[in-house]
């Protein structure tokens, strides 16, 4: 009798763990399945020399088979970005210390300096 209370103590245990766990479990799906896709608008981004308005040029050296980073050459210097969700949908790339943003939106790309708050290079096109 004594061994038959004891186990129906511990799956009582194990019953309450269980459910003191699921909302956390449950909670966990909820935000994996709410996170943002990085590219929902299925927008290519190539490597190679974007040609820009004011006969200005970025050179997007490499970009990972994940579009999670990218190197870019401006001003005869390699910077590497990585991916950032934007609310938008572009594809936006941040190096947080230059305080370069590149954008990709569609038909078009764009060089931002955010420290200096301008644009160095607009109608980027391969």
């Amino acid at each position: 009798m004594r061994s038959m209370n004891f186990v129906s103590a511990a799956i009582g245990l194990a019953l309450a763990a269980a459910i003191a766990h699921a909302p956390a479990i449950a909670s966990e799906a909820s935000a994996d399945a709410a996170a943002p896709v990085f590219n929902p608008h299925g927008f290519q981004f190539p490597a190679g020399v974007y040609r820009c308005e004011l006969n200005r040029s970025v050179h997007v050296r490499q970009v990972s088979a994940d579009l999670q980073s990218a190197v870019l050459n401006w001003n005869k210097k390699d910077y590497t970005l990585r991916a950032v969700n934007a609310r938008t949908g572009a594809l936006r790339y941040e190096d947080p210390k230059s305080g370069l943003v590149w954008l990709v939106i569609v038909g078009k790309s764009m060089l931002l300096d955010t420290k200096l708050g301008r644009q160095l290079a607009n109608e980027c096109k391969t």
